[in-house]
């Protein structure tokens, strides 16, 4: 799901993932562990399996919608990468599940779109649950899904997106170039890297995203602070502390890959994992300093409205202070007393008028010079 930008905002992520889990089908309470129900919309019409093939020699890629392509790749020496791309269709991600023994609960999990980051590791595989980002520069809008990536013990590595993303379009040029670069000459784990080092380079494009839209934000308020509303500044705080609650597993996920001693991660893709740490990291520290700011923006702002409401409320109450004195001696004279003298005097009505504006005047003058007013 894509969400255009809407005034200063570039995107709503907290919003796009309030719509996946409100239109969520859940696995009914009491069913069975490892039933396969797909949870979340359905963002393909055609559950798509892309197969890639390759070595130091050569490479080969199928597109097909047909499971049984895919078991035949399931014991080939060479790399392969399954790269499945729609996730409404329970019973053919079944099927290539059973093709390469992988169990139901992790095949749930897959199903699963709100399923939480995580990685898990087993003596046959290595699971790992990530969500994928994806911002587009030309229309301001990010794209958030789920990928899920299975590393097999036979060179083999399974990917899974909810729909077609152009994120991977880079890894799958390296493996076609007819260059020989270090990824046709690696296994199947150093595959696996590539395709989450990618994940982490377009957090890298989404979190630039929220920062220019926390500068817009900032020269918009320095520029006219009536401009912003409080309710977009907290909507704007909300979609960087969803941001932050995505990215956020990928530490802990990098942090076990790189310290694992599975066999499935050779010692000279240790390094690759180690840097992917690195950038998982760097990326997370982003987002806190974007919260930070987030936060302080919004504070800023209540603070300017706080101080803008004490100088109205100074104004009137230096005004209300100027009338008391002219209140008091209206009074005085207002009382049904017989016996007044001032009543007598011809120019008593006009004396008193002057003297409220002189009293006014004084009052004012000092007000200003104490810059009350």
């Amino acid at each position: 799901m894509k969400l255009s930008r809407p005034d200063f905002l570039s995107f709503k992520i907290s919003e796009l993932l309030d719509r996946t889990i409100s239109g969520s089908t859940r696995k009914a309470p009491g069913q069975s562990p490892g039933s396969l129900i797909h949870t979340g919309e359905k963002r393909t019409d055609q559950v798509v399996f892309t197969i890639t093939e390759y070595d130091e020699e050569s490479s080969e890629c199928l597109a097909t919608e047909d499971v049984s392509e895919c078991v035949r790749f399931s014991d080939t020496r060479q790399v392969t990468w399954i790269h499945v791309t729609g996730l409404h269709d329970p019973e053919r991600i079944s099927e290539l599940g059973h093709a390469f023994h992988i169990h139901p609960l992790i095949l749930e999990d897959i199903l699963n779109t709100d399923c939480r980051p995580k990685i898990e590791e087993f003596d046959e595989y290595i699971f790992v649950v990530a969500k994928l980002l994806y911002y587009d520069n030309a229309t301001h809008t990010v794209d958030v899904q789920q990928l899920s990536l299975i590393l097999l013990p036979d060179t083999s590595v399974l990917t899974f997106l909810e729909s077609p993303s152009p994120v991977f379009d880079p890894v799958m040029e390296r493996i076609q170039s007819g260059g020989g670069g270090r990824i046709r000459n690696s296994g199947a784990d150093y595959l696996a890297w590539a395709l989450l080092d990618t994940v982490v380079d377009h957090y890298f494009s989404v979190v630039d995203g929220v920062d220019l839209t926390l500068d817009e934000a900032e020269e918009k308020f320095e520029d006219d602070p009536d401009s912003l509303e409080a309710s977009e500044l907290y909507q704007l705080k909300k979609e960087v502390s969803a941001l932050h609650r995505l990215v956020r597993p990928i530490r802990d996920i990098a942090t076990i890959l790189y310290r694992s001693e599975s066999a499935l991660i050779s010692k000279s893709t240790h390094p690759f994992f180690r840097d992917l740490y690195d950038h998982a990291v760097h990326v997370l520290e982003q987002t806190e300093d974007l919260r930070e700011n987030a936060s302080s923006l919004r504070d800023f702002y209540l603070s300017q409205a706080s101080n803008r409401m004490n100088e109205i409320m100074k104004v009137l109450t230096s005004f209300a202070t100027i009338f008391m004195p002219l209140t008091f001696l209206a009074g005085i004279y207002g009382m049904n007393f017989k016996y007044m003298p001032e009543l007598d005097w011809p120019w008593a009505y006009p004396a008193l008028i002057g003297v409220f504006f002189v009293t006014a005047a004084v009052m004012f003058v000092l007000f200003r010079k104490k810059g009350w007013l």
